[in-house]
């Protein structure tokens, strides 16, 4: 930022503003955008603002789909394909949601599939008697959560074996 322009004050106020935000979760920089455009930052501001907040480490795109990802998926049990939608709203880039889907290793992803499957199997289960009902339930609950048919299939064959 230029020390001379005579807005220098107002863009001191956003950056300041946007550090607080970027400093009390990880954010992106699709959200820092929508946030400095409620605060009233013109366009050239918010790039100003976000140059400047890449560069002090307060935004980093990998970071936050890392974050991003884990907590969706560890802590709020979404399934892949919801969790990739979601970020490609999010306007990141494609080797940062790479990055974040990586985070999560397959054996901690298809353990939380298998624990929302049976979770909701025993919900089911006492509700329904028709084995066929069940699966087609059961299914259409686990693909809402963005979870992929194939891997539903193979986690529903293990819990109906057991």
């Amino acid at each position: 930022m230029d020390e001379k322009t005579p807005n220098n004050d107002n863009l001191r106020l956003l950056l300041d503003r946007a550090r607080r935000y970027c400093a009390d979760a990880e954010q992106c920089e699709d959200a820092v955008r929508q946030k400095l455009v409620t605060w009233g930052a013109t366009p050239s501001e918010s790039d100003q603002v976000v140059v400047r907040l890449h560069s002090e480490g307060y935004l980093d795109d990998e970071r936050y789909a890392r974050a991003y990802c884990e907590a969706k998926i560890l802590r709020q049990h979404w399934g892949r394909q919801k969790v990739l939608y979601q970020l490609r709203l999010k306007h990141l880039p494609r080797a940062a949601v790479e990055s974040g889907m990586s985070a999560v290793s397959e054996d901690a992803y298809l353990a939380v599939l298998a624990d929302v499957a049976e979770k909701k199997l025993h919900e089911l289960r006492s509700a329904a008697d028709d084995p066929v009902a069940l699966r087609q339930k059961l299914t259409s609950f686990l693909l809402s959560r963005g979870f992929l048919l194939g891997e539903i299939n193979q986690v529903i064959t293990n819990i109906i074996q057991q």
